[in-house]
């Protein structure tokens, strides 16, 4: 949510210039990326942020909590921090020859349930996010909380999202003079469990927390594990991901310093104390952790893969952190090392990309969050090979474009499998979330606005066995806004794609809109859908009608 001015003072931006040159969409695209010669191993250190959580406990159920009387009480939300100037751009890495400039030809994507979500929550961005468990929907934003069945009836609240923590104590709990925010919400698949996290600060006490709850059972509204791990700094934009041997969250640190932690995710699945192991990390900005899918776990002992934007737009930027509880000693973070990616621009570059996305009726523009790669890095072990997605926005053709990567794993370091552009015609498509389900299908969502459109949340896909490197189902407009935003430039800060557990094939997508004109008044939008019927052994049959026009429900 509030991104600190020393993270804005950081964000790498790069590429000016280097107009993009024609190239037809279908086109053979560059051969996978290589890995690149390893930067500096020994750059990652260990945060003194590293120990055990500063308090935990057991909750009431969630459901009584949202029933005891009083509200807290909490702060105006604190202004948004300036922008400290952008560093010298890089030199262009060149034309982008990767862009998709027309729809796949599969048909538009048939969606199946799609409500509304949280509205008008407060705060903006809204960071809106959810996950889906074996039963329920968690959706969460800056600063509501709500649980809602699969046809979309809401079970609980929306709640403001400090009432998890109500009689905790601390920062996590009390409002008057703290701020919290940057919330994120995740299904466990290997323990079917809910982790909710977000940031506090007490700017009395300059007290910063990241605010943790694991679900005690897979009921959403049940009790919850809680505990608040402690920073020297405000962990600032923080992002966690499901891994077997720990939950791994990064975010700021302090000036261009960066955290990467590693949580005790054993001993947190059972209200045990739990220690935190941190190592701070220069990046341009904050990397994400591979975050699990699925129910088939990664190969024992595979690290936690963090992956950034690269020093130059032709690049990707990793670390492989494996954490060692019983010895923690034999932890290591290492990196960065450098996966080679088809040159790019980040989107606006050439003039701000904080100010960057126009929107009808509104001389107001959005930040386009180029600088950052964008939630989630989404891993799934498949048995015979390990992929992860991931996305970021970058200038295509007149006007903003997701370039979206599946990476595969070999001997624990990533290889790109393939990569696109999506940009069917000029408009700007931004704040995109990709996942696959178990067959290897691909969903991709986003937001989308011109000048002569309000903001609005589409989605496309592609199946597992089509043509490499392209999106084949047409683009699909999951809600169409009413509104543009007309007093902030933050939007987002993030959206996420995630993936039913029950049959493991279906998406989830959340993602904002304005029904109106204004600042703060964004409503939520929760749709599903499926790309295939997710039939294990269907590879003919996704090859036979690749160039058809079909629906697929």
């Amino acid at each position: 949510m509030h991104v600190s001015a020393a993270l804005r003072s950081f964000l790498a931006v790069a590429s000016v210039g280097a107009a993009l040159l024609a190239s037809p969409a279908w086109s053979a695209m560059p051969a996978a990326g290589a890995v690149l010669k390893t930067v500096d191993h020994s750059q990652a250190t260990r945060s003194p942020d590293s120990g055990p959580a500063v308090h935990h406990d057991t909750s009431p159920p969630l459901r009584e909590l949202s029933q005891r009387s009083g509200q807290l009480l909490r702060a105006s939300d604190p202004a948004l921090p300036s922008k400290g100037p952008h560093p010298p751009s890089t030199e262009a890495a060149g034309p982008d020859r990767v862009v998709q400039d027309r729809n796949g030809s599969r048909g538009r994507i048939r969606l199946g349930v799609s409500f509304e979500g949280i509205r008008e929550g407060g705060g903006t961005p809204p960071d809106p996010n959810a996950s889906v468990g074996s039963r329920q929907i968690v959706e969460i934003t800056n600063f509501k909380l709500a649980v809602y069945s699969k046809s979309g009836a809401t079970l609980l609240g929306p709640l403001t999202t400090e009432t998890l923590f109500r009689g905790f104590g601390g920062p996590c709990e009390t409002a008057q003079n703290a701020f919290l925010g940057d919330p994120e919400v995740r299904w466990d698949s290997l323990a079917h469990r809910w982790i909710i996290n977000q940031f506090a600060r007490d700017d009395v006490t300059n007290t910063n927390r990241l605010c943790v709850g694991v679900s005690r059972t897979s009921d959403a509204t049940g009790e919850y594990y809680r505990y608040a791990f402690g920073y020297q700094n405000l962990p600032d934009h923080p992002k966690f991901a499901v891994w077997p041997d720990a939950y791994y969250v990064t975010a700021t640190a302090a000036g261009s310093l960066f955290e990467a932690c590693a949580w005790d995710r054993h001993r947190m699945l059972r209200g045990a104390d739990a220690d935190q192991q941190c190592y701070t990390l220069p990046a341009s900005t904050i990397p994400l952790g591979s975050d699990l899918d699925g129910t088939t776990p990664p190969p024992r002992g595979e690290p936690n893969l963090l992956i950034n934007l690269g020093p130059t737009d032709d690049r990707l930027q990793y670390w492989r952190f494996h954490v060692d509880w019983t010895h923690q000693a034999r932890t290591t973070l290492t990196g960065p090392e450098e996966l080679r990616v088809a040159p790019y621009t980040r989107a606006c570059e050439s003039t701000d990309p904080t100010q960057c996305v126009p929107q009808a009726g509104t001389t107001q523009k959005l930040d386009s969050l180029s600088y950052s790669p964008m939630y989630r890095f989404a891993y799934r072990n498949f048995g015979d090979h390990q992929s992860l997605v991931v996305n970021h926005a970058v200038d295509a053709r007149g006007g903003v474009g997701v370039r979206w990567y599946e990476l595969r794993l070999h001997h624990s370091r990533p290889v790109v499998h393939q990569q696109s552009t999506y940009a069917p015609g000029p408009t700007y498509r931004w704040m995109g979330s990709a996942a696959q389900n178990k067959v290897g299908d691909i969903a991709l969502g986003y937001s989308q606005s011109s000048s002569r459109t309000h903001p609005s949340i589409r989605v496309t896909g592609r199946l597992a066995h089509d043509p490499r490197n392209l999106m084949t189902f047409h683009e699909t407009t999951v809600w169409t806004g009413a509104g543009s935003q007309t007093g902030s430039n933050r939007w987002g800060d993030y959206t996420s794609m995630a993936i039913d557990p029950v049959d493991d094939c279906t998406f989830w997508y959340t993602n904002q809109y304005q029904p109106a004109d204004g600042t703060g008044n964004w409503n939520t939008r929760i749709a599903s859908f499926r790309l295939s019927d997710c039939h294990v052994h269907r590879h003919h049959h996704g090859h036979s009608r690749q160039h058809g026009h079909h629906r697929h429900g």
